[in-house]
């Protein structure tokens, strides 16, 4: 018995030397890496990567994409503004930094060409960030485009920024500081901030990568249809659905893959959308303009005008999106073809918002609805992103509006 006894001490004490080292490792660890300036703090995503040069590919178009060194699809310009030149940032999503097409051909680089001269210029900053709502392009803009010393802010929004908006904000949305823990998550970064960051870094990164660089889209979509509790029924007669050379392509990173998944994990997002059809999407409303208000109310502090022009989707104006063909339609997203001739709901809220806040407001809806009666080619059929003829219309259509109605100070001289 005594023993037993004895060995199960020399057990525990050896358990307890084990755990004692280990953690004195982890903490010799976290402490080398803070030694070495590693971050405490996951990074944000403020703007794209800085100087890089890539081309992009598509089933349907082939682009060069470069960043300046600030990280935005824009050449380099002195932060410093010369005398006499005035600066407008442009901030939107992917259609305002021109995803699809060539930098030169986008309705920012067009609106720069036309309004430029030898003896004084107008710049148009692209501040365009793909992919994401007011809340991320807001911050761009407050983080870096604010440097470029604008005299003005032109808010280029597309409706699904209303989707992109989250549902849940911080008291301060735009606040870049430390982000918020709880429970085991605070305990781990209490004690070890280095070690807990480099592990949040590969798990941000690791969903990103299933996300955007998947290998066998139909089973990644699966898997995240079956932790929605989607039933199986409805995941097959998606899987049936799905057009297999577009299926081939987004494995290939030759297609976006959301096109074809929102039909099975979110059917109604264009409905919640266009029509604030529920109280999710008008919870979102309310976030969506409250966002849009602190960063105007920034640039009124910074003494920077402000303007906003509406980008429509192509359920808008375009009726070959309502072909029984398009991947959205067959693989399931619900659209309403009376879109293509009506004002909807969020066209309505934002120029009502637009009339409060008394902020300068363009509707390119009408203007696209016009132009796709004498030239249907406005945009890509399967992406959806405007083309060189959609980005010339919005720029003619954006300087017309500049220039009559005198929407900034530059345009009344």
């Amino acid at each position: 018995m005594k023993k037993s006894k004895s060995k199960i001490k020399i057990i525990f004490f050896n358990c307890i030397l084990v755990i004692a080292a280990v953690i004195f490792s982890i903490f010799l660890c976290d402490w080398s890496l803070g030694l070495f300036n590693f971050p405490s703090e996951p990074p944000q995503r403020i703007s794209h990567p800085k100087n890089i040069e890539l081309v992009r590919k598509n089933i349907e178009f082939e682009h060069l994409f470069k960043t300046n060194d600030q990280g935005l699809r824009y050449r380099t310009v002195p932060m410093e503004k010369p005398a006499g030149q005035y600066r407008i940032f442009v901030s939107g999503d992917s259609y305002t930094e021109g995803y699809a097409v060539e930098a030169e051909h986008r309705f920012t680089d067009l609106l720069e060409d036309k309004f430029s001269s030898s003896s004084e210029n107008i710049l148009f900053i692209n501040g365009g960030l793909g992919g994401t709502g007011p809340l991320e392009y807001g911050r761009l803009f407050l983080n870096i485009g604010l440097n470029y010393k604008p005299d003005a802010l032109l808010i280029c929004l597309f409706p699904n920024d209303l989707s992109d908006t989250p549902l849940k904000l911080s008291q301060d949305p735009f606040n870049t500081g430390p982000f918020m823990r709880f429970g085991f998550k605070k305990i781990a970064y209490s004690f070890w901030p280095h070690i807990y960051t480099l592990a949040k870094r590969f798990h941000i990164q690791r969903l990103y990568l299933r996300k955007t660089q998947t290998k066998d889209f139909i089973q990644t979509i699966t898997r995240q249809a079956e932790k929605r509790n989607i039933s199986p029924q409805r995941i097959k007669a998606w899987q049936a659905s799905l057009p297999q050379d577009l299926v081939e392509a987004v494995n290939q990173d030759q297609f976006m893959g959301f096109i074809l998944s929102k039909g099975l994990l979110s059917p109604k997002r264009w409905i919640d959308t266009f029509d604030i059809a529920n109280d999710s999407a008008g919870k979102k409303w309310q976030n969506m303009t409250l966002i849009l208000s602190k960063i105007l109310a920034q640039a009124e502090q910074s003494k920077i005008e402000t303007a906003m022009v509406f980008i429509p989707s192509p359920l808008l104006y375009d009726p070959r999106q309502y072909s029984e063909k398009n991947p959205r339609i067959v693989t399931g997203t619900e659209i309403h073809q009376r879109w293509l001739s009506e004002d909807t709901e969020i066209q309505k809220r934002l120029r009502r918002w637009a009339a409060e806040k008394g902020l300068p407001y363009l509707d390119l809806t009408p203007t696209f609805r016009k132009a796709v009666q004498a030239n249907s080619n406005l945009n890509f059929v399967l992406d959806g992103h405007w083309n060189d003829p959609g980005h010339l219309v919005a720029a003619e259509a954006i300087a017309s509006w500049l220039s009559d109605q005198k929407v900034f100070s530059y345009f009344a001289r």
